[in-house]
């Protein structure tokens, strides 16, 4: 029986053993756990990984395709665009030009006393075309073209008229432009020089001693005096003139010799501008006899030689000097009769000029103030009658689709204070001696078309002999489209 008991209690002693080992404590069911999360994190990580790989392999051969591609298209590119680029000359060109349809209407015109005269309208046209080309930056090259009677120099319109017959395209300008620069270690900009048949270079605010269609000819320079803005001052223009108008082959031709100051300044957003001018005419009796269908001249037998610089449409309205010319005996027994010939204007021409204009801007609906003077004197005139003013204001300005201006001035031209030929051609009948106010108003219709409707009322200021004097409307209504 103690045997028994021994063997029993052994038997239990190993299974309470047995039963010990194999109970799990709480620390190594902790580090069980933890030991299982590393290892499917482990199992994460690396899926991670491939997956990674696999869009960074997918990403390279997608960023060569996108590589490849780009520089496929950039070929294509290159080689379309050698395929319809333009030759060099023709970017370097420039294609400028506008038309324009004129009503005008001349209403109470002067006339002389006892002759009915009645209103005048008529329709006109105005056709320009120009080419520039640049060589390079320091030498262009322009010519234009316009309509209009080839022997009036301050007129390129052309009246519908004559049973639809051709008009006339003429050559108006032809200028070279030479603006030397670093080429020659200068400062761009610092000097230009214009030679040939040209717009007027100098610094304007109207037409009263030079009309905008006339293209002068012969040369000037510009000069831009400051390098950059100086204080209030912003820039200084000095234009030098040398214009020709006759030229004769056994005597001496006709000149213009002249010069501008042309200052330019700002007092806060307010711009200045003015000019300062000195313009002295040699042998402008040359413009006088153009005007004469007679003649002074006579060959070694004594015929008469025509007046080959004849001109019937300069407009002139200076005091001229005539000659009663007796042509010399060329049949025996008959006397020629005796013609009377211009031979010059009673006048020289020197002339001073002074121009101003104030720019104001945004002044009212956001469109600026324009407010402008001009003043002549001739030195050399013959009478008193020697001196000319302009002065008034234009409100607006018309750039954009909707854009407007209005604007007014008046002017007052003394016989003698400008050559007449050259001065404003729709002011009054045209020429000198004859004043009054001018009114208008531009709206920009479309992008490239200003409609616009100008009056002007002048009267003579010293009424000729034999001529009535009531106030001249005349009224000009346009449709222009600039490109």
């Amino acid at each position: 029986m103690r045997r028994r008991g021994l063997v029993a209690a052994s038997v239990g002693v190993m299974l309470m053993v047995a039963a010990t080992g194999w109970a799990e404590t709480p620390t190594e069911k902790r580090l069980r756990e933890l030991e299982e999360t590393l290892r499917k994190t482990q199992e994460e990580v690396k899926e991670l990984r491939r997956q990674v790989d696999q869009q960074k392999a997918i990403g390279q051969a997608t960023q060569k395709q996108v590589e490849q591609t780009a520089e496929e298209s950039k070929a294509a590119a290159s080689e379309a665009k050698k395929a319809v680029s333009l030759p060099d000359w023709l970017n370097r060109t420039t294609v400028f030009g506008d038309v324009r349809y004129r009503h005008e209407g001349f209403y109470h015109q002067p006339h002389v006393k006892d002759q009915d005269v009645t209103a005048r309208n008529r329709e006109r046209i105005r056709a320009r075309l120009g080419v520039r080309f640049a060589f390079s930056d320091e030498l262009s090259a322009t010519i234009r073209g316009a309509s209009g009677n080839p022997n009036d120099p301050i007129s390129t319109n052309e009246t519908l008229t004559g049973n639809f017959n051709r008009k006339n395209f003429n050559l108006d300008w032809a200028y070279l432009t030479f603006t030397p620069g670093k080429s020659f270690g200068l400062r761009p900009g610092v000097a230009s020089v214009t030679a040939g048949k040209f717009p007027n270079p100098i610094f304007r605010v109207g037409e009263m001693v030079f009309d905008d269609d006339l293209s002068l000819e012969g040369t000037s320079e510009t000069f831009q005096l400051l390098e950059q803005p100086l204080g209030a001052l912003d820039q200084v223009k000095v234009h030098a003139l040398q214009w020709t108008f006759n030229e004769i082959a056994n005597k001496e031709d006709g000149w213009m010799f002249g010069g501008q100051v042309n200052p330019s300044l700002h007092f806060g957003s307010v711009q200045v501008e003015g000019g300062l001018g000195q313009y002295w005419w040699l042998n402008p009796d040359q413009i006088a006899q153009a005007l004469s269908k007679n003649t002074t001249a006579f060959t070694a037998s004594g015929a008469p030689v025509a007046n080959s610089n004849f001109n019937s449409a300069l407009f002139n309205t200076n005091l001229l000097v005539t000659k009663t010319i007796q042509p010399p005996t060329t049949t025996p027994g008959k006397k020629p009769a005796a013609f009377t010939a211009i031979t010059g204007f009673q006048s020289g021409f020197n002339q001073s000029n002074a121009t101003l204009a104030v720019t104001i801007p945004d002044l009212v609906l956001n469109q600026p103030l324009r407010l402008f003077g001009d003043y002549v004197y001739n030195w050399d005139a013959a009478t008193d009658d020697a001196h000319g003013w302009q002065s008034g204001a234009r409100l607006g300005q018309t750039k954009v689709k909707g854009d407007w201006s209005l604007y007014g001035f008046y002017e007052h031209l003394g016989q003698e204070a400008a050559i007449s030929e050259f001065t404003y051609s729709d002011f009054g009948l045209g020429g000198t001696n004859v004043e009054g106010p001018v009114v208008g108003i531009d709206y920009q219709l479309l992008n490239p078309l200003t409609i616009s409707a100008r009056s002007h009322f002048t009267n003579f200021i010293n009424r000729p002999t034999g001529m009535t004097n009531p106030t001249l409307m005349r009224l000009q209504l346009d449709a222009l489209v600039k490109f």
